[in-house]
C-alpha cells in the first residue's frame, strides 16, 4: 500500500523543536542529544552536507568524533569556507555537549584536536546553551588565529532559529546565521 498523504514540513519542524526542548540536559542523556543533532543537522544542511556518521573513529580507533558529515556542496556557506576562506573542509567534524554550563577551552581543544591537514579544519560545537556568546566566540577566535581550525558553536536557540527559517521559507537565513558567526570569530575575535 502506498502512502498518499502529504508531508507537512511545518508539523515536522514543530515536532523537532518540541523534541529538542524535551531532551533533558546532562551526560545521562548525551546519546539522545547526539542522535537528535545528527538528524536535525542532516535536515538543516541538506544538500550541502551528507552521510552523517556517529562515533566516527579516528587515529586507528584511539579517538572518536561524535558526528562526521561529508561536505559535498558546490555553493553556499560550506563551499565558501574552502573557496574564499581557504579552510580545507572535505569533512565537517561535530562534537555534541549536552551540558548545562557553557562550553570552554577543553571542549574547543577536543574538537580542534580532531582537525588535520588531510581531513579538514572545520567543525561545529553543538551545545544546549551559550550564556556568554562573546567569550565563546573569542575562544573560537583564539583557536582560529593559532591556525588550529575554525569552530562554530551552535546552541538550541540557533537550532530553533534555523528550523524556524525553514518553516518560513527564508532560503538564505541558515547561510546568513553561519556567516554572521564566522565573521564574529574571524574578524571581531
Amino acid at each position: 500500500m502506498e502512502y498518499t498523504g502529504s508531508i507537512d514540513l511545518n508539523e515536522i519542524i514543530d515536532a523537532l523543536i518540541i523534541n529538542l526542548r524535551s531532551i533533558p540536559i546532562g551526560t545521562k542523556f548525551a546519546s539522545e542529544y547526539h542522535k537528535f543533532i545528527k538528524s536535525v543537522l542532516e535536515i538543516l544542511f541538506h544538500p550541502h552536507l551528507s552521510n552523517p556518521t556517529m562515533e566516527e573513529k579516528i587515529h586507528q580507533g584511539r579517538k572518536r568524533v561524535d558526528i562526521v558529515m561529508n561536505n559535498i556542496t558546490s555553493g553556499g556557506f560550506f563551499y565558501r569556507l574552502h573557496d574564499i576562506n581557504k579552510i580545507f573542509c572535505p569533512y565537517v567534524f561535530i562534537e555534541c555537549k549536552n551540558y548545562s554550563k557553557d562550553v570552554a577551552n577543553p571542549e574547543l581543544d577536543q574538537l580542534s584536536g580532531r582537525f588535520s591537514f588531510n581531513k579538514g579544519k572545520f567543525g561545529l560545537l553543538m551545545c544546549r546553551n551559550i550564556d556568554d556568546r562573546e567569550l565563546l566566540y573569542q575562544r573560537c577566535s583564539d583557536t582560529y588565529r593559532d591556525d588550529r581550525g575554525l569552530i562554530i558553536p551552535l546552541d538550541d536557540i540557533d537550532i530553533i532559529s534555523m528550523l524556524e527559517s525553514l518553516k518560513n521559507n527564508e532560503d538564505d537565513a541558515i547561510d546568513n546565521l553561519m556567516e554572521s558567526i564566522k565573521k564574529k570569530i574571524i574578524i571581531n575575535g
